[in-house]
């Protein structure tokens, strides 16, 4: 599984290529909306992420946000975004998840 832990909510880089206007984690969002937010635009090794089954998105508290199939990756210069269909209502969101982020990197491979 990739894990991708969320920093506090922010405006996104103007231009940002996923036409995002926010970034990162608020109180009360959405799985759709964490996805959005989580799923890109990050470093990471493109082959060994597409090497995961789900990506799992979580806030700084280490909660559950979203959970998606990777499908696949889009390139964006030297960066990527995961590609995937999103899990709405996996019983893992809203919950602590199982497998700590201990990476001090946003992208962790668990």
């Amino acid at each position: 599984m990739l894990q991708i832990q969320l920093g506090a909510e922010r405006p996104a880089d103007t231009g940002d290529s996923l036409g995002r206007t926010t970034i990162g984690w608020r109180p009360g969002m959405s799985e759709d909306e964490a996805w959005q937010a989580g799923r890109g635009i990050w470093k990471f090794n493109a082959d060994r992420a597409l090497s995961q089954d789900e990506a799992q998105i979580i806030n700084p508290h280490g909660t559950v946000l979203a959970v998606a199939r990777i499908t696949g990756i889009s390139k964006h210069g030297d960066r990527y975004a995961l590609e995937g269909d999103l899990l709405l209502g996996d019983a893992r969101v809203g919950r602590p998840t199982a497998s700590p982020h201990r990476s001090r990197n946003p992208v962790t491979y668990i």
